[in-house]
């Protein structure tokens, strides 16, 4: 019996050092590779067992949505003294797992730009999706500057004189 389990934590060994070289891989190709496994509590993170488990229960959406993180916690079994461990399982998920999820889990296309292919420009003439409002705003400053310019100018000419 505890040859059989000894086994199976050497299959999970493998599969979560697969599932690294995976992972490296594809944050290499988006240009955002990493080096080292985060640490949580004093240990390092099982990102193969955390993406399992997330994906299980409906992937990073749903988890927020429900606000599971708090029971995915208690599953990593890391110390009480780590009052954040939630917050940085879900921090470490957006920043390692959260597009490999939606690439590989829901099958989604990778939005990313790759390293040497810019992102695709609207053609010309293209209607924008979205109107910046911000570009109509004056400064209170840039108004006094122009006007007192304006006036400047204006009384210095000849053209106020005749009137």
């Amino acid at each position: 019996m505890a040859n059989s389990t000894g086994k199976n934590h050497a299959d999970q060994r493998r599969k979560g050092l697969a599932f690294l070289d995976e992972l490296r891989q594809f944050h290499h190709s988006r240009g955002s590779p990493f080096k080292k496994i985060p640490v949580v509590g004093g240990k390092e993170l099982d990102l193969h067992a955390l993406y399992t488990r997330v994906t299980t229960l409906g992937g990073f959406g749903k988890v927020s949505e429900k606000n599971q993180w708090g029971e995915i916690v208690e599953e990593f079994n890391f110390p009480r003294s780590c009052s954040n461990a939630a917050f940085a399982l879900k921090q470490y998920y957006l920043r390692y797992l959260e597009k490999y999820e939606k690439v590989h889990h829901f099958g989604e296309e990778d939005e990313e730009v790759q390293p040497g292919n810019p992102k695709p420009q609207l053609p010309i003439g293209a209607i924008p999706t979205s109107y910046n409002y911000q570009q109509h705003s004056v400064s209170g400053k840039f108004l006094r500057f122009v006007f007192f310019n304006f006036f400047s100018m204006y009384f210095r000419t000849s053209y106020s004189n005749s009137v």
